[in-house]
């Protein structure tokens, strides 16, 4: 039986913030950040309505007039040539809502496949993630809107390929009277078609993830203050880790630090992110991210871990932001990201939504 090396530790690795729930589910690179201004706040963030296009996979709810006709393209490079990426478009139709469609994606790059003796069988074996998605959302009562986004994704490890199906729902509010927007979010509800194992029939869930979110920006204030909630749908979102039992001295048993253990739990499910707004051209993000911090610190040396920085500049139609999170073994990842007005230039006599 044939089997291919190495592809599932480099997964492993490059999915950082949610290893381990992650390595319950498939498809997880749904998990990953869409964009510079997502990373640089938290990783998570479903609290930001504006002209920013890659804001629909965060939440499709965010979609508005403000992002007509706006094109944009992230990417990520991760150590040994992976590689993760996302385009997308938007166009408003008025009163019949805006709609948003895109591609996003994950590439490997060549991985040797070896037999069950770890011989080289296939020194370069292709393996990436896809996924093609549209959606769009409908405003109501001035303040209030709802969207849903739709997924069809495919996977192609070498000769192992899967598909599979999922949808976005999410609800916004957004006072922009007071400077208040909410949200509440369910991501990746779906369903494995096709899994990994020619046709077995075991099937693997999706990385659903229930999100609420809160956002303030003062008036006069030139911030944005997000508080997000994530993987509401289950608390226990640690592993089993050595480091947080004490063995007795009296016994062969070990316990774990009931206390430190249930605080870790609570605080996992929050990131809080900052967004500095400089005339509207500069925009500095940054961010904590405790579950991030608790999967990839190292306990040897102190590091910035779970934390993560971002600068995006906006000059007519023109945007182009860069941020910056650590990643495991000393790594840094760097995430790139162009957005373009291509109906013009934006009005600075709109209405600002966020």
């Amino acid at each position: 039986m044939k089997k291919i090396s190495v592809l599932f530790i480099i997964v492993i690795l490059v999915s950082g913030a949610q290893a381990q729930v992650g390595g319950t589910t498939v498809f997880n690179f749904l998990r990953n950040a869409q964009s510079w201004r997502t990373t640089a706040l938290g990783e998570i963030n479903i609290t930001t309505i504006d002209y920013d296009p890659t804001t629909q996979l965060s939440n499709p709810a965010s979609l508005n007039p403000l992002m007509h006709r706006q094109v944009s393209f992230s990417t990520v490079v991760y150590p040994a040539g992976i590689n993760y990426g996302n385009a997308c478009y938007v166009h408003d139709f008025g009163k019949k809502g805006t709609y948003g469609f895109g591609i996003r994606y994950m590439t490997y790059g060549t991985i040797p496949e070896t037999d069950v003796s770890g011989n080289i069988v296939n020194p370069k074996v292709n393996a990436n993630d896809m996924s093609i998605y549209g959606g769009g959302s409908y405003r109501f009562g001035k303040i209030f809107s709802v969207g849903v986004n739709a997924k069809f994704i495919g996977s192609f490890y070498g000769d192992y390929h899967s598909y599979g199906v999922a949808a976005d729902l999410g609800a916004s509010v957004n006072d922009t009277a007071h400077g208040i927007i909410a949200s509440i979010v369910a991501k990746n509800i779906g369903v494995q078609l096709t899994p990994y194992s020619f046709g077995s029939g075991h099937r693997e869930p999706l990385p659903f993830d229930l999100q609420a979110g809160f956002s303030v920006k003062f008036k006069g204030f030139p911030m944005r203050f997000h508080l997000t909630f994530h993987d509401l749908q289950r608390w226990n979102l640690r592993y089993n880790n050595p480091a947080d039992q004490q063995t007795s001295l009296f016994t062969d048993t070990t316990q774990t630090k009931k206390s430190s253990g249930a605080a870790d739990e609570f605080f996992r499910h929050f990131i809080v992110g900052i967004e500095l707004d400089i005339k509207k051209i500069v925009y500095l993000d940054v961010s904590y991210n405790h579950e991030r911090r608790q999967e990839i610190m190292q306990s040897t040396r102190r590091s910035i871990a779970g934390f993560a920085i971002g600068i995006g500049v906006h000059v007519k139609q023109i945007t182009v932001g860069v941020a910056l999170s650590p990643m495991p073994l000393h790594a840094t990842q760097a995430q790139f990201t162009l957005t373009v007005n291509t109906g013009g230039f934006i009005s600075k006599k709109s209405k600002p939504i966020g």
